[in-house]
């Protein structure tokens, strides 16, 4: 029995040393402690609806997804953006930004590029899309902006705030 927990621990060990020397030499490498701190940071120059125009390009080439406040949503939607919900088809159908159409997140993620893009085929590439979903803990909207990105749309904005944050200020909703 101790012989086969010391041969386990071995194994283990060398898979572990393989593994991160693997990763380490591979020019696709995963790093072992990401920075996600902009992850939830919002845009500071979209502040007040002053939308920034110059975006940036990820490492993987697409446009990388912004995070804009409340009254820059706000703009976006009185501008005819289109707000995408990517929430549960039950939870949109309790109530959403009003205009909004659903692409839930969990039945969209696992698709391949291809069907992606069928799904979106009536949404051109440069139209300004804003990415939400519930507000608070949620964070939904952030992967499905990214999601969009991806397949090549080039104005994907997030809005962290959410349905709970677009009731409170009383904005347009469909119930």
């Amino acid at each position: 029995m101790i012989r086969t927990i010391k041969e386990s621990i071995i194994i283990i060990s060398i898979s572990v040393v393989a593994g991160l020397t693997a990763n380490a030499i591979s020019p696709k490498g995963v790093p072992l402690i990401g920075d996600y701190s902009d992850r939830l940071q919002v845009d500071s120059t979209t502040a007040a609806g002053q939308v920034k125009q110059e975006r940036q390009k990820t490492k993987e080439g697409f446009i990388k997804p912004v995070n804009i406040p409340v009254d820059a949503s706000k703009k976006y939607f009185d501008d005819g953006a289109l707000f995408i919900d990517g929430r549960e088809p039950s939870e949109f159908a309790q109530g959403h930004i009003k205009g909004a159409i659903n692409i839930s997140y969990k039945e969209f993620k696992d698709l391949p590029p291809e069907k992606k893009s069928e799904i979106m085929k009536d949404i051109p590439k440069n139209r300004a899309i804003v990415s939400y979903c519930g507000g608070g803990e949620c964070e939904i909207s952030i992967d499905n902006a990214y999601e969009f990105a991806k397949i090549g749309y080039e104005n994907v904005n997030i809005y962290l705030g959410g349905l709970l944050e677009w009731q409170s200020k009383s904005y347009p909703l469909n119930n």
